[in-house]
């Protein structure tokens, strides 16, 4: 009775014969409907943005391990792994976690725990890496830095409900011990109090950049804007801690120069300060951006660009050192101050 009323009333305001089946009643009707559409349209229009993004990813599957890259990365992965455990169940999420690719491709993973100050009391739920540490405590110790693991995400998660933790630990692609930043929220999990949590390594950090690892070998043989990044940064740290006195190194050692891979320096006015092209133009070392750096790049200020950024990828044509031709190069900078005069310390790799 309350419908029909609503429904009658309705009508009242939008046509003048209400009974059903009059033309006018249809007609009123299908009106009424159609405002319900345009009504529920412009309340999801707005929810926030952000929101609704992270949904669409989330359930587009957008945000996967093989798609981290940054930190940001790693926080969407958690994030969405989170939702998945509530809509799809514990049972679920477990197998998904140990065997869909989604969630799992060395070296990011998901690692689910019981919460708890102390580690004789927290067990491993999930643990893709090794399964066999699964379903038993997992026991007191200290990270790198320190501080006991389980203590330490216990404040954390006690503090915020999701937030970063900073430590040390393996990391198996290297067999070093690694700085790792991971990203850790609490859940439910069967009615047990519980976090999951994804990370990440980096090999450009003050604390990594190992020779090993970040190294113009391995730029040459495996180019690409993230080992790229990883290289200059390291060089730039090396730069911004040691000074002129680092160039020597950045010059002439080969875990810098290798092939059609080298490094070289621009001061905030455009005049290159070191290179490590082995490549001399009468006697003189080449010049990465030539004697006016605006005319390689079609009248755009690159060294401002770059100084005002702070890193900035940039693309031209240059000399390739061993090819003996003009060759399309992809290039990354970094600014850093060393001796109190901003450097841009940059290096790339051809595209050909």
């Amino acid at each position: 009775m309350v419908q029909r009323g609503r429904r009658h009333c309705a009508c009242h305001h939008l046509a003048k014969d209400c009974r059903p089946g009059s033309p006018d009643y249809d007609g009123a009707m299908t009106l009424a409907r159609t405002l319900f559409v345009l009504i529920t349209i412009l309340l999801t229009a707005t929810q926030p943005e952000t929101a609704i993004a992270q949904q669409s990813a989330c359930a587009d599957k957008a945000v996967t391990a093989k798609g981290i890259r940054t930190r940001d990365d790693v926080r969407a992965f958690v994030s969405c792994a989170a939702e998945y455990v509530a809509a799809m169940g514990t049972a679920e999420a477990y197998r998904a976690f140990h065997e869909d690719e989604r969630w799992h491709r060395n070296p990011y993973y998901l690692f689910v725990d019981t919460l708890s100050p102390s580690g004789d009391e927290v067990i491993t739920i999930s643990y893709p890496p090794d399964p066999s540490l699964e379903g038993i405590p997992s026991g007191n110790y200290p990270d790198a830095f320190g501080a006991d693991i389980h203590a330490e995400r216990y404040r954390i998660l006690n503090t915020v409900e999701e937030g970063w933790w900073y430590y040390g630990w393996t990391n198996f692609t290297t067999n070093l011990i690694e700085p790792k930043a991971s990203y850790v929220t609490a859940i439910d999990w069967d009615g047990t109090p519980a976090l999951i949590g994804a990370g990440i390594y980096e090999n450009d950090l003050p604390g990594t950049c190992h020779a090993t690892v970040v190294n113009a070998a391995r730029l040459e043989a495996a180019p690409s804007p993230d080992t790229l990044r990883e290289f200059v940064n390291c060089a730039a740290q090396r730069l911004e801690s040691q000074g002129y006195f680092a160039i020597a190194d950045l010059v002439g050692n080969r875990r810098w120069r290798d092939g059609s891979v080298y490094l070289f320096g621009v001061d905030e006015v455009g005049i290159q300060i070191f290179t490590g092209h082995p490549v001399r133009v009468n006697g003189l070392e080449f010049l990465e951006w030539g004697t006016e750096p605006r005319a390689m790049f079609s009248d755009r200020d690159a060294v401002d660009l770059a100084m005002t950024f702070g890193e900035a990828h940039f693309y031209y044509a240059v000399m390739h050192p061993t090819q003996g031709r003009v060759a399309n190069k992809v290039g990354f900078v970094k600014r850093v101050v060393a001796q109190g005069i901003p450097v841009l310390v940059g290096a790339g790799y051809f595209t050909e």
